[in-house]
This record gives structure tokens, sequence and C-alpha cells, in this order.
């Protein structure tokens, strides 16, 4: 049974000038991506912190409960970490891939995170973890190939029982009316 963690960082800025002050708020998510068997937990703590300068300067901080988010691994089609000059420069990053554009609904919205792909969540890492992450995402796309191995053939999608899965017709099938095709 599969069981890796990586520890993830995102944060985001916002300033507000008005002629009387000045509004900084900055918010600072750290969380844990957990690989435990047939499941990816995704676990991450909030902390706001607002401060205002004008009169006087006010500093505003709130930390909120942890967060946990259970994926099925059939959810999830793949990792990785991408090996591009603005990881080096800047923070390293690991994709994650979903299988259903629905699964990462939970952290998208209007106060959640802003999702460049609805398929695709981007998470910074610390510089430090890049090898921790590559390893990580290896064993994430290990454990989601062994998943699909187990299944058998033709139930890729029993888990979403509207849809069929696409298969092209026999070789000796009629051929399909005018107007059908």
């Amino acid at each position: 049974m599969p069981h890796a963690a990586l520890p993830f960082q995102l944060k985001r800025s916002e300033d507000e000038y008005t002629s009387r002050q000045m509004i900084t708020r900055v918010e600072q998510v750290h969380g844990l991506l957990v690989l435990d068997g047939e499941r990816l937990v995704v676990q991450w703590r909030r902390a706001l912190s607002t401060q205002k300068l004008g009169s006087g300067m006010k500093t505003e901080r709130e930390v909120d409960a942890v967060e946990e988010v259970v994926l099925p691994l059939s959810a999830v089609a793949g990792a990785r970490v991408p090996d591009d000059l603005w990881s080096r420069w800047f923070r390293p990053r690991v994709v994650l891939i979903a299988a259903d554009l629905k699964a990462f609904d939970r952290f998208a919205g209007g106060e959640g995170l802003e999702l460049e792909h609805p398929a695709e969540l981007v998470l910074s890492i610390r510089r430090r973890d890049r090898l921790r992450a590559v390893e990580f995402a290896a064993e994430l796309e290990l454990a989601v190939a062994q998943m699909s191995a187990d299944r058998p053939l033709g139930a890729g999608h029993s888990e979403r029982g509207d849809r069929e899965t696409l298969r092209p017709p026999p070789k000796n099938a009629p051929p399909l009316p005018p107007g059908e095709g």
C-alpha cells in the first residue's frame, strides 16, 4: 500500500489604497498532500494577515482550522513536477492532474484557489522539497497505474455509470445507413 507525504505552500496578497489608508491582505496556506493507499488526502490551514496603515498601524491575524479533502485515486490522472526555468528561479511546483473536472471543485471557487485549468491543481513547494516532490509524483503515478491495471478491461468508467466506454465497431459490423454516422 503506497504511503507518501509532501508539504506545500500557497500565498496570495492584495493591496488596497485610499486617500486615507493602505490595506494589505496576505493569505498563506500551508498544506500537506498524503498518498494513502487508494486515496489522496489534501490537508491545509489558511492564515490571513490584514495590515492597515493610516493615522496608525494595525495588524489583524486570523488562522482557520485545518481542512481536509479526500480524493479517490480514480479522480486523479497523475502528477508531475515541471522542470523549467521558472522552477529554478522561483518556487518549484507540483501539478496534480484530475481524471474528472469535478475533482478539484472543492479547492476552486470564490474564496478558493484560482485554477489556471480546472483539471490541474498547481501547488508551490519549498525548494528543498523538490526531490521529495518528484518522488511523490512518481509514487502517485505508480499508484494510479497499479489501480488501473487491477481493474478489469472495460471497467474504466464504472464509478461514472452515466457514461459509456467508447469502443471501435467490430470489423464485421454492417455499415451505418446514410445520415446516422
